[in-house]
This record gives C-alpha cells, sequence and structure tokens, in this order.
C-alpha cells in the first residue's frame, strides 16, 4: 500500500508493474547498440509483437513480487501483485501466490508458443529474440529462490555456482 493507502486492481498493477519492470528499456538499449540487427525490423518487431514483450516483462515484475514480498510488506513498501490480488479477490496470499505462480507459467507458454510457432519468421532476429527470452530467465533464475538481487549473498552464491563451481558430468 502507498502513501495514499490506495491499493490498485491486479490489472492496473499490471499495466504499470510491466512498465516499472524495465525490459522495454533494456530491449532498446541492445537494439540500439547491436549493429548487427537492423534496428526498422527490431522496430517492426517490437511492434507486431507487443504480447512478447509484455510476456516477458510479465514474468521480470511477478518473479520480483513474489521473492520481494514479505520484505517489502515489512517495509511497507508499494502494493505488489500478490497484494494487489489478496485485496481484489479476499483472498488468502497462499491463495496469491498460487494466482501469481499460475500467471508466470501461463507467460512463460506464451513466450515458448509464439517462438515455436513461427521460428522462421524470429530466425532474423534470434539474437535480438535469445536476450529478450534471456530477460525473462535471468528474473526468474534470479528470483525463484527469494531475493537474489536484494539479498547479496545469495546473488554471490548465484554468481558463483554459475562462473565459479566445476560443473560435476
Amino acid at each position: 500500500m502507498g502513501c495514499s493507502g490506495y491499493t490498485p486492481s491486479l490489472e492496473e498493477y499490471l499495466r504499470n508493474g510491466c512498465i516499472s519492470s524495465s525490459v522495454s528499456v533494456l530491449l532498446v538499449h541492445f537494439s540500439t547498440t547491436h549493429h548487427d540487427q537492423p534496428t526498422e525490423e527490431i522496430a517492426s518487431f517490437f511492434h507486431k509483437n507487443e504480447d512478447l514483450v509484455y510476456n516477458i516483462s510479465l514474468i521480470v515484475r511477478l518473479t520480483n513480487d513474489l521473492a520481494t514480498f514479505a520484505a517489502e510488506q515489512e517495509r511497507g513498501d508499494a502494493p505488489s501483485a500478490i497484494l494487489c490480488y489478496m485485496r481484489e479477490m479476499n483472498a488468502s496470499q497462499d491463495i496469491a501466490e498460487t494466482k501469481i505462480k499460475g500467471m508466470i507459467d501461463k507467460a512463460w507458454k506464451k513466450i515458448n508458443g509464439r517462438c515455436l510457432r513461427s521460428p522462421q519468421q524470429v530466425s532474423f532476429l534470434s539474437p535480438f529474440i535469445n536476450t529478450s527470452i534471456n530477460i525473462a530467465r535471468m528474473a526468474h533464475s534470479l528470483y525463484q529462490d527469494g531475493d537474489g538481487f536484494g539479498d547479496q549473498e545469495k546473488g554471490s552464491r548465484l554468481i558463483q555456482s554459475l562462473l565459479a563451481e566445476p560443473l560435476l558430468l
């Protein structure tokens, strides 16, 4: 709940939350710094595939909300998807978390379906598509077991396990 005490509906929250996830900013930055990708084609792809960008943004926002809910509630931060759903549906935290996890799963299915449905359409933008989807993968990995971003200890363990520890074959 923000300073005003207002809690938006889940739909209203997600309209703003997907923007504040910064996915669009990251993708614009990527597209302008990779000269091997035609800017006009990326812009056209963005326009024709807003659902892909939305679902990636949704995963980033919702995985963050699941991981940081307790700490943000304790601090009295702005509402999260969990709190919005709890208030809107008069639901318990467990039910709200289950709903949010279901939304994440559905977003992944839409992303995977979009990429598998028309691989020839996205092949010329393969590096851009991979980077886009990797943003969602990174967020899911970072937040799947708690706040891997805000908890420096956990973030360090993730990086160490990825880069420093040998792979067991």
